[in-house]
C-alpha cells in the first residue's frame, strides 16, 4: 500500500493540516486456511504530526503486558517511513516490573510529520489457551482477535490523537467483519485520544457472530462456537447495559462486548477501552455468564481511583474499582429485576466464602501488588474485601440516615467530579465518606486498608436477608503456590495428608498444565485436574483444592420477597 492511501481512506487533506491529527489503523487479516484458521493479520498505521529528534523514541510495543507473551517479538517484515523515506531504527527492551516489558523503537534520524509503520503479525494457532488476561493474538472459526496492547505499535509521544480504524477483508470476498472497542466496522473517535485507549481496546476481524449495535451503541461480536444461543443473553446484557446508564446518568456513545472461547480459563472477563472480552467453553451456560457481563460493564462507570502509576501500578487501589464493581454486580441487577433473590444469594455467598476462609484475610492493602500475580489468594482479597466493605458502608450510611443517602450517593458524586475533570481519587472519597460517617467512618476504612476483617451488618442486604455462620473448607492446593509460578513447574512444600497427597502427587512431580484458581476459591465443591509428569510417564489427578475446615459467613432468606434497597 503506497504511503499516504490510509489518509485517502479518512478524506484527509493534508497530513499536519489545521485540527486534531489523526492515528489510522488498517487492518488486513489473511484468508483463512483449510482449518478456518487466520493465518497472519498485516498492519499499517499512518501517525500524524510525528516529531522526533534522533535517538528519540517513536513507537512502542509490550512484549509482556500484564504477565501475557504478546506478538512483540513475532513481527514480521517491519518498516517505518516519513515524507523523507524509510526511517531506521533501534530497539530498546525496557522491564518495568515483574508483568510488564516494553520495546521502543527509536529514530535514527530525525522525524517530522506522517510516519507510516507496516508489518505482519503471525498467528499460531496451535498455541495453547491462556489461563491469563484475553489480551493474546488468537484465531479460530475464520476470525481473529487479540488486544492492541498484544499487536500495535503506538507513538510514545503522548499526543492525543484522533484514532481511526479500517478494515480490509480482500481474503474473504463479501464474507468479512470488523469490530474494534470504538464500533462496528470502520470506525473514527469523535475527539481525540490518548495512544493507550487504542491499546487497551479489542479488536476482531472474520467472520465472527455479531448482534447489534443497538440505539444506544451497545454491540457484541464473538469468536467460535458457543454452546447456546449468544443473541438471547447479549439482549440481557444490552438491557442491563441501558439500566446502568440510567443508574449513573450517562452512558459512553459505544460498548463493545467480546467474546471467545478458552477452554482452560472459561468465564473469565478482563476491561478494556468502552468494552471488554470475556470467555467461554462448550460447557458455558448463559447464567455462568451474567455476573461476568454485570461485572465487566460496570467498569465503564466504575474504574480504580486516580493516582500517580508507580510501581504498584495501581493495583494499591483495585480495592475501589473493583470492589465496587462487585457490590454493584449484584445490586444493580437484583434492583432491575433481572435476577432473582437466589441468584443475588449466591453471588453475594460465593464472594462471602471466598473472603472467609482466605488464610490471607489479614494482607494489608499496601502488599497486594507485591502479591497480585503471585497468589490467588492475595488477587481476589480487593474484589472481596472491597466489596464487602462497600457493603458495609452502604448498610450504615443508610442506617445513619434512615434511609435518606447511600453509598450511591457518594459514587455518583466521584463519578460526577471526573467528568467534570476533577480528580477522582482517595483524597476525595475520605472527604465523602467523611460527610456521610464521621471519623468513624474514616477509621472504619483505615482498618479495612490495614487487613482488618470486614463483616457487613446482618441486614446490610435488606429485610430479606440475614447472616449465618456456616462451616467451610480454606482453599489449599496442597503444595507450596509459588510451585506454580517456576518454568517447570515443579511441585515444592508438598503437605502430608493434603488432599493432593491422598490423590498421589509427590514431591519432585512436574505440573504441566495451568488452570484458573481465582473462581476455584469460591466453589466449595470444585475439582483442580494437574497434568502431572513424573519419571517418564505423564497422568492426570484429579482432587477438591480444599483445606481445614473454619467457620465463615454466609446469608440466607430471612423474609418475604422484596427488592433489595
Amino acid at each position: 500500500m503506497a504511503l499516504g492511501s490510509v489518509l485517502l481512506l479518512t478524506g484527509a487533506t493534508a497530513p499536519d493540516g489545521a485540527g486534531e491529527p489523526r492515528l489510522v489503523v488498517l487492518l488486513a487479516p489473511g484468508a483463512p486456511d483449510a482449518a478456518r484458521h487466520v493465518p497472519f493479520v498485516d498492519v499499517t498505521l499512518e501517525a500524524q504530526a510525528m516529531h522526533a529528534a534522533p535517538g528519540d523514541a517513536l513507537f512502542e510495543l509490550p512484549l509482556v503486558a500484564s504477565t501475557v507473551v504478546t506478538s512483540g517479538r513475532d513481527l514480521r517484515a517491519l518498516t517505518l517511513a516519513d515524507a523523507q523515506g524509510p526511517i531506521p531504527v533501534t530497539t530498546q527492551d525496557v522491564a518495568q516490573d515483574g508483568s510488564n516489558t516494553i520495546r521502543r523503537w527509536r529514530a535514527g534520524r530525525a522525524v517530522d510529520g506522517v510516519v507510516t509503520v507496516r508489518y505482519r503479525v503471525p498467528i499460531d494457532a496451535a498455541a495453547p489457551p491462556l489461563a491469563l488476561p484475553q489480551y493474546e493474538m488468537r484465531t479460530e472459526g475464520g476470525t481473529f482477535s487479540a488486544a492492541g496492547s498484544a499487536f500495535l505499535l503506538l507513538p510514545t509521544d503522548g499526543k492525543p490523537r484522533r484514532a481511526e480504524v479500517r478494515w480490509d477483508f480482500a481474503g474473504y470476498g463479501a464474507s468479512g467483519v470488523g469490530a474494534s472497542s470504538f464500533g462496528m466496522g470502520h470506525a473514527l473517535t469523535p475527539a481525540a485520544i490518548p495512544a493507550q485507549r487504542l491499546a487497551s481496546a479489542y479488536y476482531m476481524g472474520g467472520r465472527p457472530g455479531v448482534t447489534g449495535p443497538e440505539r444506544d451503541g451497545f454491540f457484541a461480536a464473538w469468536q467460535g462456537e458457543p454452546p447456546f444461543a449468544m443473541a438471547p443473553l447479549m439482549g440481557w446484557a444490552a438491557a442491563l447495559h441501558r439500566y446502568y446508564g440510567g443508574f449513573f446518568g450517562y452512558a459512553p456513545p459505544r460498548f463493545g462486548v467480546f467474546g471467545r472461547t478458552n477452554t482452560r480459563n472459561p468465564g473469565s472477563g478482563i476491561g478494556l477501552t468502552d468494552s471488554f472480552a470475556y470467555t467461554f467453553n462448550a460447557t458455558s451456560k448463559p447464567d455462568d455468564l451474567r455476573t461476568l457481563l454485570a461485572h465487566e460493564m460496570l467498569h465503564s462507570w466504575v474504574n480504580s481511583l486516580d493516582g500517580s502509576m508507580d510501581a504498584a501500578g495501581g493495583l494499591d487501589r483495585s480495592w475501589f474499582g473493583e470492589g465496587l464493581a462487585v457490590h454493584y454486580q449484584r445490586a444493580l441487577p437484583y434492583r432491575a429485576g433481572m435476577i432473582s433473590a437466589a441468584d443475588f444469594l449466591t453471588d453475594l455467598n460465593e464472594t462471602a466464602a471466598r473472603y472467609y476462609t482466605n488464610i490471607k484475610i489479614a494482607t494489608p492493602n499496601a502488599a497486594i501488588a507485591d502479591g497480585f500475580w503471585r497468589d490467588t489468594r492475595v488477587r481476589v482479597l480487593p474484589y472481596d474485601r472491597g466489596s464487602l466493605y462497600f457493603d458495609t458502608v452502604d448498610a450504615r450510611i443508610r442506617a445513619r440516615s434512615g434511609g435518606r443517602r447511600s453509598l450511591d450517593d457518594i459514587v455518583r458524586t466521584m463519578l460526577r467530579t471526573r467528568r467534570d475533570g476533577g480528580k477522582m481519587d482517595e483524597a476525595l472519597y475520605r472527604s465523602l465518606l467523611a460527610r456521610e460517617l464521621g471519623p468513624g467512618g474514616i477509621a472504619d476504612l483505615d482498618a479495612m486498608l490495614g487487613g482488618a476483617t470486614i463483616l457487613p451488618p446482618s441486614d446490610a442486604y435488606g429485610p430479606r436477608f440475614r447472616r449465618v455462620v456456616r462451616p467451610l473448607r480454606r482453599y489449599d492446593l496442597g503444595f507450596d503456590m509459588a510451585s506454580l509460578q517456576s518454568r517447570p513447574r515443579i511441585v515444592r512444600g508438598l503437605k502430608p495428608g493434603s488432599n493432593a497427597a491422598v490423590a498421589g502427587l509427590r514431591e519432585g512431580d512436574e505440573i504441566q498444565n495451568g488452570f484458573p484458581q481465582d473462581a476455584l476459591q469460591g466453589d466449595q465443591q470444585a475439582y483442580v485436574t494437574l497434568d502431572v509428569a513424573r519419571a517418564g510417564r505423564t497422568f492426570q489427578l484429579r482432587y477438591q483444592p480444599r483445606g481445614e475446615t473454619v467457620d465463615a459467613y454466609q446469608w440466607v432468606m430471612a423474609g418475604p420477597p422484596r427488592r433489595p434497597r
